[in-house]
């Protein structure tokens, strides 16, 4: 009760703090490729200026690439199995198959949606060689540079890929290689909470394993009753 309280109050101090918070923070350009409708959770749009594309327009290969040039970050939210394969191989014609080796000439960062990977769904009925090999095929994707997250770790994810480039950039700068970079091990395991304060609610409402890592934003506040919580459980708070 006294929670909810709390969190209303802090809404509205924080409205009134950054009242045009939304019109000062420049957002990235994050392009959506997909072969249906996703939609996609209130803290990316919130986060990002979407491009989405319309699917049956994406035949002129001139303005596929020129929307994969304005993009600064591409997500993935649906893939099939054959298009993981042409991607793994290089091979296929498909606006998918077009679009995102275009994104990896251009050095582009490329992330996609493990809810979106459709052969997933097939685990349990299919013949175990061809699913390893569509496993192997995510591997090599994996190989080419592009990151596969959860929906609710994406904008986490991402900025820890940004924090991992800058990293690499100032050890190559200043050539020192003990600078301390940031990691992407266990990414899978993380969860992204996109919130200002932080109550026990929320850690009991992701349903999640103990000794998890809970990715949140560094002017987040954890309240007493959530900390208590994570140290029961075992998890930890990761600031980003």
């Amino acid at each position: 009760m006294y929670e909810d309280i709390i969190e209303e109050v802090m809404k509205e101090v924080l409205h009134r703090l950054c009242p045009h918070e939304s019109t000062c923070i420049h957002k990235k350009t994050l392009l959506v490729l997909s072969n249906k409708p996703y939609p996609l959770s209130e803290a990316i749009t919130k986060e990002y200026n979407l491009l989405i594309p319309d699917i049956g327009a994406c035949q002129n290969v001139v303005e596929l690439h020129n929307l994969v040039s304005s993009a600064e970050v591409i997500l993935v939210t649906s893939i099939t199995g054959k298009q993981l394969a042409n991607l793994a191989l290089l091979c296929g014609n498909g606006y998918m198959e077009e679009a995102i080796p275009f994104a990896l000439l251009l050095g582009k960062t490329i992330f996609v949606l493990e809810e979106g990977l459709e052969y997933r769904s097939y685990k349990a009925t299919a013949n175990k060689t061809f699913y390893r090999r569509l496993l192997e095929y995510e591997e090599s994707l994996k190989q080419y540079g592009i990151y596969f997250t959860s929906e609710s770790a994406f904008t986490f994810s991402e900025k820890q890929v940004k924090q991992t480039m800058l990293g690499k950039q100032q050890s190559d700068n200043k050539g020192n290689t003990s600078l301390t970079k940031v990691t992407l091990e266990g990414i899978e395991e993380q969860v992204g909470l996109k919130k200002k304060l932080i109550l026990e609610k929320d850690l009991m409402n992701l349903n999640i394993k103990s000794q998890a890592a809970i990715c949140i934003e560094k002017d987040s506040i954890v309240t007493p009753s959530a900390l208590d919580y994570a140290r029961a459980h075992h998890m930890r708070f990761i600031k980003m």
